[in-house]
């Protein structure tokens, strides 16, 4: 690691009606290593209706709260942190997810990898089930083909990654991820249409085309009280967002070769959606890109992937899966069925990306 100066670190953590997080969170990042770091933690409220943003100004005098009026969404609510971050001079932004509690080294760590290599983005904490401790949260996410993201290694056992180097991923979780400061001067921010869901897998999928690399630091861990959302609204934002990001990032080449597969998962996602009762969601979705202002927006979005893009096609989607992992929402049709047959499909279409 650099010594000639303490790195500067910002730790943003979006809060909402979080009152219940907040000792385990806050307490861990009080007790956290800071050794060679200047340690900056901004707490970000978003709007929360309990008494989140009192109890952290009494019980944690040493945070700064800044408080939304209204809720900005994970991605509208870490831009505020991260850009207070960036205008006192962070070297790094680490985001942290307020249902959380960190190691003691989960920063020193983190910032020690980054240190290694300019090149390095984002460098993820290995996530972690609390209170299933010995179980994964995510060792990195995953971007199957289709746009989807998901946590890679979900609920496997965390002892073989204990003692593993650093590891490439597709793109690091908003959960516990620390990001060079520079590298976001460079590609921007979260986008803030996107409100949540997939503005992380976004954000790394630029990072990447602009030459930089998303990696897992396994010895920065994290522990996270994970909940996946059976809530039906969810789905139009993580529905909406993939195709955002396919048409944002993927060249037109790449698009059209993926065009007839989206078309046969949305007609298989349109019927799946009828059977468990989120069919409005979907047809928010069509409306949505039925707007033409949905599509100069797209439009100025790819201009700007376009001005920043160093690398093509071919070594982003070197990262991608062909197959759902992710066993909440994998079933025996997907894993057995579904996820073979991708694979092969897979391996035949990326011959032709380039």
């Amino acid at each position: 690691m650099n010594t000639d100066r303490r790195k500067k670190i910002a730790v943003v953590v979006v809060t909402h009606n979080a009152s219940r997080y907040l000792d385990d969170c806050f307490g861990s990042l009080e007790a956290a290593d800071r050794s060679g770091l200047d340690v900056d933690i901004i707490v970000v409220d978003n709007a929360s209706t309990d008494d989140t943003a009192a109890r952290l100004r009494q019980a944690y005098p040493s945070v700064r709260v800044m408080a939304n009026q209204k809720n900005l969404g994970f991605a509208g609510g870490n831009n505020v942190g991260i850009k207070a971050a960036l205008e006192e001079g962070a070297d790094y932004v680490y985001l942290l997810n307020h249902d959380t509690e960190a190691s003691l080294d989960f920063l020193t760590e983190a910032v020690k990898v980054a240190e290694a290599d300019e090149k390095i983005a984002a460098v993820q904490s290995l996530l972690l089930l609390h209170p299933e401790k010995d179980l994964i949260n995510s060792a990195g996410n995953a971007i199957h083909f289709l746009g989807f993201g998901y946590c890679r290694d979900y609920r496997r056992p965390a002892a073989a990654w204990r003692h593993t180097g650093i590891r490439e991923i597709a793109y690091a979780s908003g959960a516990a991820v620390l990001y060079r400061a520079e590298a976001l001067r460079q590609v921007g921010l979260f986008d803030e249409e996107l409100f949540l869901y997939h503005e992380d897998l976004d954000l790394g999928w630029r990072l990447r085309l602009a030459g930089f690399s998303n990696v897992l630091a396994p010895h920065s861990i994290v522990y996270h009280k994970y909940e996946f959302s059976r809530s039906i609204a969810k789905y139009y934002f993580m529905e909406r967002n993939r195709y955002i990001v396919l048409f944002k990032n993927l060249r037109f080449w790449t698009l059209a070769l993926l065009l007839p597969w989206l078309l046969l998962s949305e007609a298989a996602l349109f019927l799946a959606a009828l059977r468990s009762g989120w069919w409005r969601q979907k047809l928010r979705v069509y409306l949505y890109f039925l707007n033409p202002c949905a599509w100069l927006r797209l439009s100025r979005e790819r201009a700007k992937v376009a001005a920043l893009r160093q690398v093509g096609d071919r070594e982003i989607v070197r990262l991608f899966s062909p197959a759902i992992e992710f066993q909440d929402v994998s079933g025996p049709f997907t894993r057995y069925v579904a996820n073979p047959l991708m694979a092969l499909l897979w391996g035949a279409l990326r011959l032709f990306i380039v």
